[in-house]
């Protein structure tokens, strides 16, 4: 019986990401799709426990694995019918053994990346703390002939420390890294709040063109103003520190701060993004299973990817949505 005979039965099954069939080396003949679990923390500066997100966010994700695979389903909220024709795989986790070397570290997760984005797959990637998004933006570079992505990031922190006690790579480090390897063309930060030293290099960022929206400010923004200056179908990676929402609602992070994005706020900036621009990855990261709330946190990371994938492959002419 497949999975999706059983829609009311969450709890049945194996949890993979919306129930999806698992297939370690997905080609587009499987899906559209393909969804990477990195269950790395050891990045984290602060709570660790991130190792165990995405399992969290997949076992979340099955209250929403009420559809077949490639049927529309409606967001009556937007009007929209969403994920018409997509349909997703997981492919599993990336092995990244304990104490493992930064190279080896990156070599697998970068791998993995480019192995998926080759055989012309849409990437999910599930952290894991955000030291995971460099080698998945350097797995996908590779895919793509060396050619760099505009990163744009939902978060609290800017994460452009330029080293934490001598380590290059923590999840205080990602968009700085890559901005300096080319990874990234350049960056666009949502939801930046807290409290801030020099080291969070802010000039160093604003100088290289990041484009950085306070949270606070942001929020009052009309959303057509915080996207206007991503050109239209430029190439964009999206990455979600799940640090970005309020703590009220996402409670199981590692780095929590007070205020914050709602979901709604979250899911207009994320969905104007991928309807502006052509959305080739997303990751998220820093779901923290140990202080999360009744799923809370976890929820809305299943959700916040349902949204935005289905905005990605919006258009009836989008070549990527499968031909019925």
């Amino acid at each position: 019986m497949s999975p999706h005979e059983s829609p009311f039965a969450p709890f049945a099954g194996i949890a993979s990401f919306l129930k999806s069939p698992l297939i370690a080396q997905p080609t587009r003949t499987d899906g559209e799709v393909a969804v990477l679990g990195v269950p790395f923390d050891q990045g984290a500066t602060a709570r660790s426990g991130a190792r165990f997100g995405p399992r969290a966010i997949r076992d979340a994700s099955t209250m929403y694995a009420y559809f077949p695979p490639g049927e529309p389903v409606l967001d009556g909220e937007t009007g929209d019918w969403i994920l018409d024709g997509v349909r997703f795989v997981d492919a599993g986790d990336t092995d990244v053994p304990p104490m493992a070397p930064v190279d080896l570290y990156h070599q697998r997760v970068a791998g993995r990346m480019r192995e998926l984005a080759s055989a012309g797959l849409f990437v999910v990637g599930l952290g894991g703390d955000h030291s995971v998004t460099y080698p998945l933006l350097k797995g996908l570079r590779e895919a793509r002939g060396g050619k760099p992505v505009h990163l744009v990031q939902l978060d609290t922190h800017m994460d452009y420390w330029s080293d934490e006690g001598g380590q290059l790579y923590t999840h205080a480090s990602p968009v700085i890294r890559a901005h300096e390897d080319g990874l990234i063309s350049t960056a666009t930060q949502y939801g930046i709040r807290g409290l801030h030293t020099i080291r969070d290099n802010i000039e160093v960022a604003q100088g290289r063109g990041v484009h950085i929206f306070w949270c606070e400010p942001a929020k009052r923004t009309p959303v057509e103003e915080l996207v206007a200056h991503i050109q239209p179908g430029e190439d964009v990676y999206l990455t979600l520190d799940i640090d970005a929402l309020d703590p009220c609602i996402a409670p199981g992070t590692g780095t929590p701060e007070p205020g914050g994005f709602s979901y709604y706020e979250a899911k207009a900036i994320m969905r104007a993004v991928a309807q502006r621009a052509n959305l080739v990855g997303m990751d998220v990261v820093e779901v923290s299973p140990p202080y999360d709330v009744s799923q809370l946190t976890a929820q809305h990371a299943a959700r916040l990817i349902l949204d935005t994938v289905g905005a990605a492959f919006g258009g009836e002419n989008d070549p990527r949505r499968r031909r019925t």
